[in-house]
């Protein structure tokens, strides 16, 4: 921006303004209530012509959207937010492995590339860079790092499953994910100015004490000792087991330990009883 700061977009498609309230769609819709994903098909929420089409952000075309817009300083202070309607034309749409890429990329290489080009490196490696201040940021306060197996199968040609492999994650995933988490944050605190009683808001109890006690054997027997008191706590021990195989199993299993996260109506619960555990 023009005083040196930086200004950061997270856009959402804009359903609203093909889906009117009550029409056919939003009944149906309704009805459904989410897309559901399975192996070798997906059944829409909505109709397809929208979900791939018309409400997905492709690149290089004009889409209806509704954007978060943030003012920031370089070391990752907010000065503005402003919430918007708005038509976006993104440069891009990239898989994480795609954008990863330009993570990754050599100085040579950068420079002989174009210009529209640089614009899309200089633009990934921006929000990476603020999403690792993100991110420190809430690992500073206690934020726990779970993991959670994800696999993707190879099927042959009468849909039967030939191979099972783990889902690759890049750190361009990390990048979205704080983005998102950051717009959610935004966003609520922007719902609950304006309805303070009434909000839907989610939070994440702590967990039941007695359910770690088969992890914190688990643990004990590979020579770990688990902190339990806060998530911070169990955060830093998580980190302090130093064998990867391990750190990795471990932080699977503790999962299993969590409460459910729920949505609550503002007015319903006491303030103390907002937070997110994890």
């Amino acid at each position: 921006m023009e005083n040196g700061n930086y200004q950061i977009g997270v856009h959402i498609a804009d359903v609203t303004h093909f889906v009117k309230d009550n029409s056919p769609i939003d009944v149906e819709a309704a009805k459904r209530s989410t897309s559901t994903y399975l192996v070798t098909e997906r059944l829409d929420m909505l109709p397809t012509v929208l979900t791939t089409d018309l409400c997905s952000l492709v690149g290089e075309v004009d889409r209806y959207a509704f954007s978060v817009l943030w003012e920031m300083d370089f070391d990752g202070n907010v000065i503005n937010v402003d919430f918007t309607k708005s038509i976006i034309r993104s440069v891009a749409a990239m898989t994480y492995e795609q954008a990863q890429n330009l993570l990754d990329m050599g100085d040579e290489e950068f420079l002989g590339l174009d210009a529209k080009e640089k614009i899309k490196v200089n633009g990934v490696r921006g929000l990476n860079r603020y999403a690792r201040i993100f991110r420190q940021a809430r690992m500073d306060a206690g934020a726990l790092t779970l993991a959670s197996q994800e696999v993707k199968f190879k099927l042959d040609d009468e849909v039967q499953p030939t191979e099972i492999g783990e889902y690759k994650h890049f750190e361009t995933n990390k990048l979205v994910e704080e983005m998102m988490l950051f717009a959610n944050i935004t966003v609520a605190k922007r719902i609950l100015r304006s309805f303070p009683t009434l909000s839907v808001l989610r939070r994440h109890p702590a967990p039941n004490r007695d359910m770690f006690t088969s992890f914190i054997a688990k643990a004990n027997s590979k020579g770990y000792e688990i902190d339990i008191e806060t998530s911070k706590n169990l955060s830093d021990s998580l980190d302090a087991v130093d064998d990867p195989e391990v750190n990795k199993i471990l932080r699977i299993l503790v999962t299993r330990c969590m409460s459910p996260a729920k949505y609550f109506v503002a007015g319903t619960e006491k303030v103390r009883d907002w937070h997110h555990y994890g």
